[in-house]
């Protein structure tokens, strides 16, 4: 049999890709037999320079880190550090949470398979200046969603307390155990966990939206969830560790087989046909044949760091692995699943098939990344009436406002106009009822529209505000008591 020519292949994929996103930078890692037979770079890390991508280029990788995460995890569990399904509490006295039962049984499993039922609070952690100890902390503070294991909610603050917890018991870094325990071993020399020795790569990608740079982002402060910045090349050596069942290619063990196993076993369900382990979608590829579907076990991760998008997956029962990344950001629904999912789908096809017979379909994944939401920025349907409103009526909305979890929220006047103020962070705030206005965030390539609701106590004097802080998987609001 010849050999596949996968540069045409994967050429030929971004080319079709629909839509086609011209000139993004793409490095793609293939692995067969459990072994790469493939790495290389397409496209440009930097289309004003023309500066070309390679197989050693880094991108963010983004919510892929999660599996590097609850991999580092389960090797500590083996090592009788911590335990995976005990109450955290019993290891780390200190860990928290504003649910008692949660707080008391909340096991390493049901935070890194997003069950503990924890609000996401984005916001919290995108916008606040709070380091991981601070975070942790202010987890008791954080209200829930939904009862304690009731439902699915993909979570990135909880990835960064389940990666913390090993710093509270290590008294390391989580970056040195990692660099140690996964990196090290694996060869993976180019792959970065600060986001200042990424940006002092010569050969990194910058960020875009379209044909618009998008800024990249420093997820330094809930580094676990989605920190790490990878080539195709180190990629392929992750992949690579995953299908030999926890061995180097040299036969070292990094991690026994039945510890990563159950990285991949289906603890809870996302509701959109796949399963969630600890770190990674559990779901099925398709091949379509005339006697009927035939169904592989797929195992896959997106990531969506702000400017980029990242699809890692592996198939464990045949050997095969296909590593996407891209410096294009694709959390809007015309790219949802479609890019960088259909080079990844090109490539199965090629593997399974040896041809693109256009029989091989990817699962698909419902959006999970960090502030996933289709939101446009809200019309400034009120800026008229707040600009009307004289300085002494509307300066009764001003002050500071605080939040035992989210901390301090600061409204001022200048002149007419009302702005909301959050560490370093500013918006106008527009009225458009009574007590009700709006404020729009931008964040990850969208705009969120935050909803202001001021409250009154039996005075009828202004005693505090709930912003729309929680916009997924359903809208909360947030109560700050004025000071």
């Amino acid at each position: 049999m010849n050999t596949p020519d996968f540069a045409r292949i994967v050429e030929d994929a971004i080319e079709a890709a629909d839509p086609p996103v011209a000139n993004t930078g793409v490095g793609v890692a293939i692995l067969q037999n459990g072994r790469m037979v493939y790495a290389g770079g397409f496209g440009f890390r930097n289309r004003a320079t023309g500066t070309l991508v390679n197989e050693h280029t880094l991108f963010p990788i983004g919510s892929a880190t999660k599996a590097f995460t609850s991999t580092l995890l389960s090797i500590f569990a083996e090592d009788k550090v911590l335990s995976l399904d005990r109450p955290i509490c019993q290891f780390v006295p200190s860990f928290k949470m504003s649910d008692p039962l949660a707080s008391g049984e909340a096991t390493l499993i049901d935070l890194l398979c997003h069950r503990t039922g924890l609000a996401p609070h984005d916001c919290l952690w995108y916008l606040g200046p709070f380091a991981r100890a601070e975070l942790f902390y202010r987890l008791r503070d954080l209200p829930f969603a939904v009862p304690f294991r009731a439902k699915f909610i993909y979570n990135n603050l909880l990835y960064m307390v389940a990666g913390h917890l090993l710093e509270i018991l290590t008294g390391e870094s989580y970056e040195d155990i990692i660099r140690s325990r996964i990196l090290g071993p694996l060869g993976m020399t180019e792959t970065t966990l600060s986001f200042a020795d990424y940006l002092q790569s010569s050969n990194r990608v910058l960020g875009y939206i379209g044909e618009a740079p998008l800024a990249l982002k420093d997820f330094t402060n809930i580094g676990p969830a989605g920190e790490i910045n990878s080539s195709a090349l180190d990629m392929a050596k992750w992949v690579e560790l995953l299908l030999r069942r926890g061995m180097t290619g040299n036969g070292k063990v990094v991690i026994g087989e039945g510890a990563l196993g159950l990285t991949y076993h289906p603890f809870s369900d996302p509701g959109d046909g796949t399963m969630y382990g600890l770190g990674w979608n559990v779901g099925k590829l398709t091949i379509k044949t005339p006697n009927g579907p035939r169904q592989k076990r797929l195992v896959f991760h997106t990531g969506d760091p702000q400017g980029g998008s990242a699809y890692v997956s592996f198939m464990p029962d045949d050997g095969m692995g296909v590593v996407v990344l891209t410096n294009q950001h694709c959390t809007n629904q015309m790219l949802r699943n479609k890019w960088p999912d259909k080079i990844a789908t090109a490539v199965y096809d090629h593997l399974l098939t040896n041809s693109l017979s256009n029989t091989v379909e990817l699962p698909s994944c419902a959006p999970m990344g960090a502030l996933s939401l289709s939101a446009e920025p809200p019309s400034p349907v009120a800026k008229g009436v707040a600009m009307a409103l004289a300085p002494p009526a509307i300066a009764k909305f001003t002050g500071m406002f605080s939040n035992p979890g989210y901390g301090d929220l600061l409204v001022s006047l200048n002149g007419t106009i009302l702005s909301i103020s959050y560490y370093g962070s500013s918006w106008q705030l527009d009225q458009f009822g009574d007590t009700t206005f709006l404020f729009t965030v931008g964040a990850f390539g969208t705009f969120f529209p935050v909803l202001v609701e001021y409250y009154r106590d039996n005075d009828g004097a202004i005693a505090g505000l709930s912003a729309q802080l929680v916009q997924r998987p359903l809208l909360m609001m947030i109560p700050f008591a004025k000071r």
